[in-house]
């Protein structure tokens, strides 16, 4: 509720417009629902903007909404920014209008403005500061970390192949406890809270499949020094973000779930007698990347620090600008 109201207002001109009404009309209506103190200089107060807009039917289901917002934080971390899971409410619209080619509106999601429209989910973002500084933050950037179906056409053979984002999330959802069912009406997964609404459910893996999908991928790696299967065992039993993987591997795992995700839902609509969807892209196993003249260096040196004994380590020399920039990660 306090999100909504720091967030959640809107001036009469937005929601006369939202609405198809005047201002005149829209003053009027919120100061009979809330009182005289719905409308202050021109401004709505967040719960008056709320109760007027519940009856506006939005242009666009919030699910594609949700997937926007996802992709504006993808994007972010993408461009390597250090806290990519807060952004301005400003930047975050600028994303969203990139992503779009410039035809975002929140209104076509029964918003009457930015602010107001990340309030609309609650589940995912969390809204921080006051004006001129509101920012929203990603409230699980760990789902994120493993969403990174973007890769290049030489770490997927099907190039830039994403499963679309309704199944993807109805497949790996399982931290927030919905229930994903397919609308076969509609043709796209919808999460319910209610478990024996209708459709037919999706299966979304469990933390214990999850933890099994890793081990699995881990058994896979054909070459690994003993450096890197470190790092490994510790993500297989830690949370499994895709960050917490050595960097040569990340574009490999995210390649395997892709993998998983598509045999898991072919599957599902086989089983369910339904039809695959013909926009379900995926390959058959995980592809075989290129190694590049940095990553086989990289490799090699492990491979010879792994077989130094400890009389050879200590006559190890390391640059002290590479030793300054382990400390530094290794502080942050």
């Amino acid at each position: 509720m306090e999100e909504l109201a720091r967030f959640g207002r809107a001036s009469l001109a937005q929601v006369a417009e939202l609405m198809g009404r005047s201002e005149e009309q829209v003053a009027e209506a919120a100061v009979r629902l809330e009182g005289d103190g719905a409308v202050v200089r021109g401004m709505l107060a967040a719960s008056a903007v709320t109760a007027l807009i519940s009856e506006v039917e939005p242009a666009r289901p919030l699910q594609d909404a949700e997937a926007l917002l996802r992709n504006a934080f993808r994007l972010a971390r993408e461009n390597a920014k250090a806290d990519w899971a807060s952004m301005a409410v400003p930047v975050l619209k600028n994303r969203l209008l990139q992503l779009t080619d410039g035809t975002f509106r929140e209104k076509d999601f029964g918003a009457p403005s930015i602010w107001h429209f990340v309030t609309l989910f609650p589940g995912l973002v969390a809204c921080e500061g006051v004006r001129p500084s509101e920012r929203v933050r990603l409230r699980e950037p760990e789902l994120i970390e493993t969403d990174d179906r973007d890769e290049s056409a030489e770490l997927d053979p099907v190039g830039k192949g994403r499963i679309r984002d309704d199944l993807w999330r109805a497949v790996f959802d399982y931290r927030s406890g919905k229930t994903y069912a397919w609308d076969e009406t509609r043709g796209r997964a919808s999460d319910h809270a209610d478990p024996d609404s209708a459709g037919i459910r999706v299966p979304t893996i469990t933390a214990a499949e999850l933890r099994t999908l890793r081990q699995e991928f881990v058994r896979t790696q054909e070459t690994v020094s003993e450096h890197d299967a470190a790092r490994l065992a510790e993500w297989v039993d830690g949370a499994g973000a895709t960050a917490a993987l050595p960097r040569f591997y990340r574009p490999l795992w995210n390649a395997h779930l892709k993998s998983h995700a598509a045999d898991r839902l072919r599957t599902f609509f086989i089983q369910a007698g339904l039809d695959v969807p013909s926009d379900l892209i995926a390959h058959a196993s995980p592809p075989t990347a290129p190694v590049s003249d940095v990553e086989h260096a990289r490799r090699r040196a492990h491979a010879y620090i792994d077989a130094m004994t400890g009389e050879e380590l200590g006559r190890l020399s390391i640059e002290l600008s590479v030793i300054a920039r382990v400390r530094i990660s290794d502080e942050g």
